[in-house]
């Protein structure tokens, strides 16, 4: 039960930040190896043709001027409790 719970709580998490925000999360995925957050913004996938670092670790892919997706380096350092 519990570890259902962080999963909701992690659904709630990012219903708050998706709902009004006029993007749709389609997909998300992380590569552990790598400690990489994937967030896609698109229902096939698709490559991108322009990107930009929006923070230190935080990057934000374009295809034709439109946001289809975010990437996340060292994700594991925004876990709760963690610096």
């Amino acid at each position: 039960m519990a570890e259902a719970m962080s999963y909701v709580r992690l659904a709630e998490a990012v219903s708050q930040v998706v709902v009004g925000s006029g993007l749709t999360v389609l997909r998300v995925s992380y590569d552990p190896e790598g400690d990489v957050l994937y967030v896609h913004f698109t229902e096939q996938p698709v490559t991108a043709d322009d990107s930009e670092f929006v923070g230190e670790d935080t990057g934000v892919r374009y295809q034709g001027g439109e946001v289809v997706g975010v990437t996340i380096l060292n994700a594991s350092r925004l876990k709760k409790g963690k610096e």
